[in-house]
């Protein structure tokens, strides 16, 4: 009995290793001193340092930015949600305790988000295959190894798009189980629901817009049987909270995010400068597969020339197919001798080690003939100790199918140079940019796919085999590594990041590539202001000639109208405490703060506190004050949408907090009385 109970846990415990080591493989890159540059590091790495550095000084962290933009008070994280990155923020925070550095902080949260979604697939694909530990491994091993997602960690740095892979299992894992009850209704699925979506939204909006859209498709496909549940008012009124749960958690961003956008101020309302214009979509599309992840033979031979020919690279293709196959016959054809039933793998490794030897000439090779042994024995070990079972329900996986077929015409028609489509689609559809962003929901269904059909091939040796196979390819077709590994070895790539420091707030693109969230009219030609002393000018050209330096801030408040004195005591975007001295009646004040709607001007005269409307003056903050002395402080306190989104969002996330303890509790508790019933049960028989 302990043996089995030993074995039990064993097995259970197991996978979780498994993805770890494979998270370790296709993540092999993070161990390589520093990290490569790409087209987002320019935004992702100053945001988090700038938000490092704010808590390290003791100010406190606002949606406004004090130091990107030589604290003109950039607002990227009202329109960005700041999830992802501070997430890494917080790290840098715990390792510094151990002299750890923001870019090791960096590096441990991509690493920790590869691995966090392999076993949020895991238990997904646990779900849609009966608890079948061999298919789910399988389905989160494709998710991990996949090269789409180490495309946009290594290439493009897409931080945030790379992070919010973790939560694209959770969220359709709840969808999944919302839908395929068999008892009762388990409270803990919508949550699974509300938590994957937000954070998912919270993570990279555009991935969520479209896994929603997956999402309502994949519910509609299974509508005969969510109306019966329907007729359950419990079901119905955890239906009606969740949505309301889910909505609140986004909208901590998403209300931002729309309200400013509705404004048309800012260079995101802008198609043409954002490439979210007809136009511009259809560009990109003809780049379809180059962003895949997968070999770009023809880029990888004009960029390293000679080092990578293509018959090497089908050579690797091949004698990993032939190595395998070899492998699999020989282990088959010896475990049929009982005499070398201790030493047939070991033989059978042995030749296959050979094979390898002689053909194998680069990393990822090596690394997928890993993956393929580690796959294989683990096969071999659940079947052996009969730790599997049943394929489950076939009705099941025609849903599925069914499913993968409308979503995959849906993700086809976004993806094809088609001006119909993507003229008479939303406009909200065109905020995607890229069609490529599109390949998440192709690794994603390649996952489910793949464990879908090791569950219906269940004992099949050979048919396991070459699933085991093909997650190997997966290591050897992936461009990020392969390409990025050869830039540090062979130093065709000189601008690689080996410490963060000060200097790299200077960067302009910390405001984004297309400066997004700034006003729109610093990127215009023909907007002159029609105050001649205005500080458009001098912001103008920092802004568009990326001539930053938080070492000389020499922009200061001025009068527009009307004359008098300022004095500065303090200043930290969007915080200034200044003291005013105005000479003249309504005279007009102007800040060097970039404008967003929802700042404070507070002003003290003679002991009285009271408030003055912040104005938009040529993108810039500015403020009307009577003849008098005062003391004015600047603050960013938000909209009134704003501010009602902090506090549903805080509400959507506390009651979340509390059924998601609600549901652990009582299947704790569930569990104990369960054990407490079995172990009075046996002391009976005993007795």
């Amino acid at each position: 009995m302990k043996h089995k109970n030993f074995l039990k846990i064993f097995f259970n415990i197991l996978p979780y290793f498994v993805i770890f080591g494979f998270s370790l493989l296709g993540c092999y890159l993070l161990f390589y001193k520093g990290t490569n540059l790409g087209d987002d590091y320019f935004f992702h790495i100053p945001n988090i340092y700038e938000q490092y550095k704010t808590i390290l000084e003791g100010h406190s962290l606002s949606y406004i930015s004090g130091y990107i933009g030589m604290g003109l008070g950039v607002g990227n994280r009202l329109f960005y949600s700041p999830l992802s990155q501070f997430c890494v923020v917080i790290m840098a925070l715990i390792i510094k305790i151990f002299n750890g550095s923001v870019l090791q902080a960096y590096k441990i949260v991509l690493f920790l988000s590869v691995f966090v979604s392999g076993i949020f697939m895991y238990r997904f694909a646990m779900h849609f295959t009966s608890k079948n530990k061999i298919a789910s491994i399988i389905a989160a091993t494709v998710f991990v190894i996949y090269p789409y997602r180490l495309f946009d960690a290594f290439c493009r740095l897409a931080f945030a798009e790379a992070f919010a892979f973790i939560f694209l299992p959770l969220f359709f894992m709840g969808l999944y189980d919302i839908v395929h009850f068999k008892d009762k209704i388990n409270p803990l699925s919508f949550v699974e629901i509300i938590l994957g979506g937000s954070l998912l939204y919270l993570s990279h909006n555009i991935t969520a817009f479209y896994a929603f859209i997956i999402g309502i498709i994949y519910l509609l496909s299974n509508i005969h049987k969510i109306i019966p549940l329907m007729k359950n008012k419990k079901y119905l009124i955890f239906c009606c909270v969740s949505i309301f749960l889910l909505i609140g958690m986004c909208s901590i961003a998403l209300f931002s995010q729309f309200e400013l956008m509705a404004t048309n101020i800012y260079t995101i309302s802008d198609s043409k400068s954002m490439w979210t214009d007809t136009k511009s979509i259809l560009n990109p599309v003809k780049q379809y597969f180059e962003y895949s992840g997968f070999l770009n033979i023809v880029w990888l031979k004009s960029a390293y020339g000679n080092i990578l020919t293509t018959s090497s690279l089908y050579l690797d293709i091949c004698t990993f197919l032939g190595a395998c196959m070899v492998f699999v016959l020989v282990d088959i054809a010896l475990s049929e001798f009982k005499k070398l039933k201790f030493f047939s793998h070991l033989i059978s490794c042995v030749i296959y080690g050979i094979i390898v030897f002689i053909f194998a000439h680069r990393v990822e090779y090596y690394f997928s003939c890993i993956i393929f042994l580690f796959l294989y024995f683990f096969i071999l070990l659940i079947n052996k100790f009969q730790m599997n079972v049943d394929v489950g329900d076939q009705k099941i996986y025609k849903n599925h199918l069914f499913w993968f077929s409308v979503s995959l015409i849906f993700i086809l028609l976004f993806t094809m140079q088609s001006e119909g489509v993507w003229t008479h689609a939303p406009k909200i559809f065109r905020n995607i940019q890229f069609p490529w962003r599109l390949w998440v929901f192709v690794q994603l269904f390649a996952a489910i796919l793949c464990g879908l059909i090791a569950q219906h091939i269940n004992y099949s040796k050979i048919g396991l085999s070459v699933l085991s196979v093909l997650v190997g390819l997966l290591m050897i077709y992936n461009q990020p590594l392969l390409e990025k590994r050869l830039g540090y070895e062979n130093n065709y790539e000189s601008n690689y990041l080996t410490s963060i420091d000060d200097s790299i707030l200077d960067y302009g693109a910390a405001l984004g590539h297309n400066k997004e969230y700034i006003p729109i009219i610093f990127l215009q030609n023909d907007y002159h202001s029609k105050y001649s002393n205005s500080l458009y000018n001098s912001v103008k050209n920092k802004i568009r000639y990326d001539s930053f330096n938080v070492k000389d801030y020499s922009l200061d408040p001025i009068f527009l109208t009307g004359n008098g004195s300022i004095t500065i005591n303090s200043r930290f975007a969007p915080v200034y405490k200044m003291e005013i001295t105005v000479s003249e009646n309504n005279s007009l004040i102007q800040m060097p703060l970039l404008y967003y709607p929802g700042y404070q001007i507070k002003v003290t005269s003679q002991n009285k506190e009271f408030n003055v409307e912040s104005i938009n003056i040529d993108g810039l903050i500015a403020f009307r004050l009577p003849a008098g002395t005062y003391k004015v402080e600047t603050d960013y306190i938000g909209t009134p949408l704003k501010i009602f989104s902090e506090v549903y969002f805080s509400f959507s996330f506390s009651i979340t907090m509390a059924i998601l303890y609600s549901v652990v509790v009582i299947k704790y508790n569930d569990r104990k009385k369960k054990s407490f019933k079995i172990a009075r049960k046996k002391i009976r028989q005993y007795s």
